[in-house]
């Protein structure tokens, strides 16, 4: 009996498939948006490039510059890379400058995640026209109490935008624990983005920033996940809410954000 080779099987379908268009990095969410807790750009990125495996540096040189220049091509990229890391150019520039690279910065991440909520980690567009940048910190702070909150209670690590503020220098979470801009290990200060920044660690010496005496427990593992907990200062009550809002005036639509912030806020479950 002859077999007819040619009879169309659709287990044998040449059609080559419609692949859906992909975005060219992973569209990371950014995390406590609509929130007084909103996470600042610089660390964004830090966690971008940390999905992909690769230093910010890397990311940045090799992603975020080339489409930035292609939207601004009259800004050279030496410029760009100035303003991002806060080199000399940065502390020279016009304020309309500044700005301009800020929204181009925004606009070409929003393209490489295809993320259109990116804008709202920036809610600082009247106070950064009326009052330039002079609101916000040229170094990196942090609260070393969050990072290990979040650490033990296995969330992602990241730098909210009010960390940046500098009217804040308490961390509104933790009553009275200053927000901290020298690294405890090599006492250096970085700035908010750098070529190795990484949410919870020091741009310099890479070390963890959290607290100290949280540090030596972890080292010699001699204790419980609980008993590091009963270490963590207790959470904010409504009178530090009512300062924290008072300290994000410069935020727009403060009220809002506030109304939206859970007393018991916390980053989502780290899941890597």
């Amino acid at each position: 009996m002859s077999v007819n080779y040619y009879t169309e099987d659709e287990f044998w379908a040449l059609e080559k498939p419609t692949i859906p268009e992909r975005s060219q990095l992973f569209p990371l969410e950014p995390i406590g948006v609509g929130t007084l807790y909103v996470e600042s750009l610089s660390g964004y990125i830090a966690r971008l490039a940390d999905c992909h495996t690769i230093t910010t540096g890397e990311l940045v040189l090799s992603k975020v510059i080339p489409l930035m220049r292609h939207k601004r091509s009259s800004v050279s990229s030496i410029n760009i890379i100035n303003h991002l890391f806060r080199d000399q150019d940065f502390f020279t520039s016009t304020n309309e400058k500044r700005i301009d690279i800020a929204t181009t910065l925004i606009q070409a991440l929003k393209e490489l995640t295809w993320r259109q909520d990116l804008s709202c980690l920036w809610p600082l567009k009247w106070a950064s026209i009326f009052f330039e940048f002079s609101i916000l910190r040229l170094h990196q702070a942090w609260c070393p109490v969050c990072y290990d909150h979040w650490f033990v209670n296995n969330r992602v690590i990241y730098n909210p935008l009010l960390w940046l503020v500098n009217t804040i220098e308490e961390c509104p979470e933790h009553d009275h624990q200053p927000l901290i801009e020298e690294c405890p290990h090599c006492h250096e200060k970085f700035p908010p983005l750098s070529r190795y920044s990484r949410p919870g660690y020091c741009s310099i010496c890479h070390l963890w920033l959290g607290s100290q005496k949280l540090n030596q427990l972890a080292n010699e593992q001699t204790h419980s996940v609980d008993f590091w907990r009963q270490l963590l200062i207790t959470p904010m009550h409504s009178h530090q809410s009512n300062k924290l809002v008072w300290q994000c005036m410069w935020f727009d639509d403060v009220d809002d954000l506030a109304a939206n912030t859970p007393s018991d806020f916390l980053p989502p479950i780290n899941e890597n």
